[in-house]
């Protein structure tokens, strides 16, 4: 059906390219500012792993500088500027800014539709940030990028797919070109070497372009409402899988290697649950043998999800979280970690020495 929708993908390329052309040629303004700006993006609509590489800069880095989140906050029923508390509702900040500021309480997380005007508002909320990083930014030129790092999933690379609708790149494959780096996300642990290297040429799109890729890494699942209660042995239990994430392909094929039996109950992404999605979860979950049911689901349903942990609580119902981090082997995150490392520092010295 999708090759039906190849003539409306022409159209939307023609419309993409004529913007990109107007802030190629500086006939359009990017605004420019003077710290390290960090853009973690993609050229599909979703599904690459933003959150979990944007947690893995903040794990890396927060020790040595003061680091800021911005993002559009996708979902939310607020408007504008808005700074993140981990007491918040994810309707009001977005389920991936409340990720995020619940995971490090310590990191100045906003959301603003205009990155342009968020950035502004952030360092007089905290004049002490040192790095900004925008999630989910590559399309959003207003803001002038210091450093543009672009995600693909190993499973399907932009290089294999199409313009919107008839795919899902929201760019031409050209386009690209205009990333910094490129990081191949969710590589399979029994991914070849040769399979990794061969995809890190074909997604290159310049000679100076760096390429890495990375892997995720599952933690142990701890209950929804109160982490320090884990789940340490599944491997007899049956599990229910609860997601509304863009996909759950690769935590699904994890899980499966780790329990008896998978049953997986999915939403569309960032979907915002309702009591009748409780109570569909809470029918799902009777259905499972008594002695060996439990619920799984990700660190960004979650924060939808607790608004309901009284209903679920009433009804014994207990929802455990799988946290995900991202994981580079050790040359390429020695590789990885310089590479952003040097432009951080560089960036900082220039605003010093000005």
């Amino acid at each position: 059906m999708r090759k039906l929708l190849v003539p409306a993908s022409w159209i939307y390329g023609m419309m993409v390219s004529a913007r990109n052309f107007l802030y190629d040629r500086q006939i359009k303004k990017s605004v420019e500012f003077d710290l390290p700006v960090i853009s973690i993006g993609n050229l599909s609509a979703g599904g690459t792993g933003k959150t979990p590489h944007i947690e893995y800069l903040i794990r890396t880095f927060h020790d040595q500088f003061r680091v800021g989140t911005l993002s559009r906050g996708y979902g939310r029923r607020t408007k504008g500027y808005r700074l993140a508390e981990t007491t918040d509702n994810a309707r009001d900040t977005g389920d991936e800014p409340l990720q995020i500021k619940r995971n490090f309480p310590q990191v100045t997380v906003a959301v603003c539709e205009e990155r342009a005007i968020g950035i502004p508002i952030m360092l007089l909320d905290d004049p002490s940030l040192q790095i900004i990083l925008l999630d989910d930014a590559f399309q959003h030129r207003q803001v002038k990028h210091g450093l543009n790092l672009l995600l693909t999933d190993y499973s399907k690379p932009f290089t294999r797919d199409y313009l919107l609708p008839a795919g899902n790149l929201r760019e031409p494959v050209q386009n690209a070109s205009r990333a910094d780096a490129i990081v191949i996300t969710k590589v399979p642990a029994n991914a070849s070497a040769a399979s990794v290297m061969a995809l890190k040429k074909e997604v290159q799109m310049s000679a100076n372009q760096k390429v890495f890729a990375s892997t995720l890494n599952y933690g142990l699942m701890y209950l929804m409402w109160d982490a320090s209660k884990m789940a340490h042995d599944v491997s007899k239990l049956h599990i229910l899988l609860l997601t509304g994430i863009a996909s759950s392909h690769a935590l699904a094929e994890y899980l499966k290697s780790k329990v008896t039996k998978l049953t997986e109950l999915m939403f569309a992404d960032h979907h915002p649950y309702s009591m009748r999605d409780i109570r569909k979860i809470i029918t799902a979950y009777r259905s499972l043998p008594a002695e060996s049911r439990m619920i799984v689901t990700t660190e960004k349903d979650a924060v939808r999800l607790l608004p309901f942990k009284d209903q679920l609580l009433n009804e014994g119902v207990e929802i455990y979280c799988i946290p995900v981090e991202v994981k580079f082997e050790a040359e390429e995150k020695s590789a990885f970690d310089d590479f952003v490392r040097n432009f951080i520092v560089k960036t900082l010295q220039s605003r010093n020495n000005e």
